[in-house]
C-alpha cells in the first residue's frame, strides 16, 4: 500500500465574483477560465497499522495551483435592450482574476483504500476538505470614477495584489490505470475570506458575498512507493 503520491491536475475554472450577477446562468457559464496545479498526497504510517481505519480511508493532501479568468458583466443589465448610460459603462467593464494558491487538505476515501490499491475495484470516491493561502493579482480596466455604475461608491475598485485565506473542499473519484497510477476527476468549491479577489467590490446587496471559484479538475497521479 502506497505512502507517497504525486499528481498533476488541470481544467476549467468558474469565478463567482462583482462581476455579473449572482446566481445569473449568463454569468456563470460566462466568467470561465483555466486552473492548473500539483498535488501530493501521504498515507501517513504513523497513523498505525495497515488495517487501522484512518490509515485505509484517509490521506493529507498538499497542493500548489495557479489560475486565471477573464471577467465582464453578465445579466439583465447588460441585456442588448439596455441603452442607459449605466449598462454601457458595465458593458465597456473587464477584470481579470489570477490566483496562487497553496493550500492542505483531508482526503476521506469511503471505500478502502487498500483493496483499491490491490485491484479489487477500479473506482474509488472521496471528498475533500482544507484551507488555501492564495496570493490574489486582481485587475481591470477601469481607471476613474466616470467608469463606475452609478450605484457603485468611489472605493470599489482596487487591484493591489494581496494575500488571502480560502476554505476548500470538494469531491471526486479515482480510476486506476495501472498498478502505480490513477487518472481522477473532482469539483472543488474555493471560498475566499475576500471579496477582493477580482479587484471590485461595490458592497450591493445582490452582490454582497466575498468572491469564490468552482474548479472541475481532470489529473493524474503516480505512486512513488
Amino acid at each position: 500500500m502506497t505512502g507517497y503520491e504525486i499528481g498533476f491536475l488541470a481544467g476549467p475554472v468558474q469565478m463567482r465574483s462583482d462581476f455579473g450577477l449572482k446566481g445569473d446562468s449568463e454569468t456563470n457559464s460566462g466568467n470561465i477560465g483555466f486552473g492548473a496545479g500539483l498535488m501530493f498526497d501521504i498515507n501517513p504510517i504513523f497513523w498505525g497499522s495497515r488495517r487501522d481505519y484512518a490509515y485505509d480511508h484517509f490521506k493529507i493532501r498538499l497542493d500548489l495551483s495557479y489560475n486565471k479568468t477573464s471577467l465582464q458583466h453578465y445579466g439583465q443589465y447588460v441585456a442588448d435592450d439596455k441603452t442607459s448610460e449605466d449598462s454601457n459603462r458595465l458593458r465597456n467593464q473587464t477584470g481579470e482574476s489570477k490566483n496562487i494558491n497553496l493550500g492542505a487538505g483531508l482526503e476521506y476515501y469511503p471505500l478502502s483504500l487498500r483493496n483499491f490499491y490491490y485491484g479489487f475495484f477500479d473506482f474509488s470516491p472521496y471528498v475533500i476538505l482544507g484551507a488555501q493561502y492564495t496570493y490574489a493579482s486582481p485587475g481591470t480596466n477601469i481607471t476613474s470614477s466616470d467608469q463606475l455604475f452609478s450605484q457603485w461608491d468611489a472605493g470599489s475598485v482596487n487591484t493591489d495584489s494581496f494575500y488571502t485565506a480560502a476554505l476548500n473542499t470538494g469531491i471526486g473519484v479515482r480510476y486506476k490505470v495501472s498498478e502505480y497510477s490513477d487518472f481522477l476527476i473532482e469539483a472543488k468549491w474555493q471560498f475566499f475570506n475576500s471579496d477582493w479577489v477580482d479587484g471590485l467590490n461595490h458592497q450591493l446587496e445582490y452582490n454582497k458575498n466575498n468572491d469564490s471559484l468552482i474548479w472541475i479538475n481532470f489529473g493524474y497521479v503516480y505512486y512513488l512507493n
